[in-house]
């Protein structure tokens, strides 16, 4: 009966505790300074662009989105993606299919200071959400672009530093990490390849370690998917070191989509957005934890408890022998 008891005692998620965030953004939807206005980029609605949430726990931005010419990109009132065990909250950033054939957006936000360039030491990591859609009915060679970019200097091509992407106008079918510098472009496909667009279909967790070090090489690591909160569990997906210690972020996107294939494509979406010092910070897992007893709980265990006593009771004599 104990057993049984317990079986029927179930497990509830918690969020642990005391994670410390540099950036949290849930893109949720409201009128509080932390909060987006809805929108909608097919009518240019609420657009993302100039949008300037206030952020926390620390002042890491310099300023609000920049949308890239007329790229635009909105956060719709749709609920939030969804990983396993992965907190959420809010709205999400999703393209829209217009003109019955294209998806086209990306824009920027600026980090104040920006990061790296042979500056002092650092390592900071950065999570995201993201799914990067799937070509429907459309033809399957024709995916486009689809990625996520940081830059320097601006927000475009021409500034790009860091890129994970799929793109089959360069050729790229594969899931690859770029980083660009002065000294150069190098590229490695995630898990040494194999992960195409069709693998990549439904909601995934990205973490990005960005290890800054004037004496040392530069070097990006990319973690896909991870399902706890503990570094040492994984190998990168992918890493590039920069010999030259010449990686400079200035502004990172959310995610960047150019596809013209025609109207049965399903297109990208991006949320939950974080920044820190460790992996951890980043990687909030909810953890299952047994929550205090309930009401039926402590009923179960007092059955059992008197049956218990009266089996013990049965077995005794009158006399006490």
């Amino acid at each position: 009966m104990l057993a049984g008891a317990a079986a029927l005692i179930t497990a509830q998620f918690m969020a642990p505790a005391g994670a410390a965030l540099l950036v949290y953004d849930p893109f949720t939807i409201g009128a509080g300074p932390a909060d987006y206005l809805a929108g909608d980029d097919g009518t240019g609605t609420n657009v993302l662009g100039s949008q300037n949430p206030a952020t926390g726990p620390t002042a890491f931005y310099a300023g609000g989105w920049i949308q890239s010419g007329g790229d635009a990109q909105a956060v719709k009132d749709i609920g939030s993606l969804a990983y396993p065990l992965f907190p959420n909250n809010g709205g999400q950033i999703r393209e829209t299919l217009q003109f019955a054939c294209c998806t086209f957006g990306r824009n920027g936000r600026e980090i104040a200071g920006g990061l790296g360039g042979g500056r002092d030491a650092r390592t900071i990591y950065q999570s995201f959400l993201i799914d990067f859609g799937t070509q429907g009915t459309d033809d399957p060679t024709q995916f486009g672009k689809r990625g996520y970019e940081m830059w320097n200097g601006g927000v475009g091509d021409s500034f790009l530093a860091v890129d994970l992407f799929v793109n089959h106008f360069s050729g790229v079918n594969e899931l690859t990490l770029s980083v660009t510098t002065l000294s150069g472009t190098q590229s490695v496909p995630l898990n040494a390849g194999g992960v195409t667009l069709d693998a990549l279909a439904g909601v995934h967790l990205v973490v990005l370690r960005l290890d800054f070090d004037p004496l040392a090489p530069d070097v990006v690591s990319v973690y896909l998917d991870p399902v706890d909160s503990i570094e040492a569990n994984y190998v990168p997906a992918a890493s590039i070191s920069v010999a030259t210690s010449d990686l400079f972020i200035t502004h990172h996107g959310v995610l960047t989509q150019f596809t013209f294939s025609g109207a049965g494509h399903i297109p990208c979406a991006f949320d939950e957005l974080r920044w820190g010092d460790t992996f951890a910070d980043v990687t909030p897992f909810l953890s299952a934890q047994v929550p205090e007893p309930s009401a039926l709980g402590l009923l179960l265990l007092s059955l059992a408890g008197l049956g218990l006593a009266r089996r013990r009771g049965a077995g005794t004599s009158p006399t006490g022998r």
